[in-house]
């Protein structure tokens, strides 16, 4: 049997981290002015992966207990870390308003060609549903 919202769901995850990541940037703009802040940033993990990148494996002991990360149904997304690369000011803090507006932006964009797949994809799933009657 064909798997016809398998890809939706791959594409659902990636509108999740780049809004995951629109917040995390954000979050350092808000802070450009705050004395030691030192910005973060998001990476990517895969569902599959992100007990690979942490080198841990979460199991149940006891049938009665919470499911694992790997067990969850909402996979993870990305991971926090804290993004060093610009430097620091004489204040301690690490933002520069015209990185993180460039990380912004280029975020945004990604988030605005995924939305668009995501539109033309269940446009064909509607297309298909209504017997191609349009």
């Amino acid at each position: 049997m064909i798997d016809l919202f398998g890809n939706l769901q791959t594409l659902h995850q990636a509108l999740d981290y780049h809004l995951e990541r629109h917040n995390v940037l954000a979050s350092n703009v808000a802070h450009v002015d705050t004395p030691g802040y030192r910005p973060s940033d998001l990476a990517r993990v895969d569902g599959g992966q992100f007990a690979a990148v942490f080198n841990i494996e979460m199991q149940r002991t006891a049938e009665g207990h919470i499911n694992g990360a790997s067990e969850s149904s909402q996979a993870q997304v990305g991971r926090i870390f804290e993004d060093v690369s610009a430097g620091f000011g004489n204040d301690g803090n690490g933002v520069s308003l015209d990185r993180e507006a460039t990380k912004l932006a280029a975020n945004h964009l990604r988030y605005d060609v995924v939305s668009t797949i995501v539109a033309s994809e269940i446009k064909g799933l509607m297309y298909a549903a209504n017997d191609g009657k349009g």
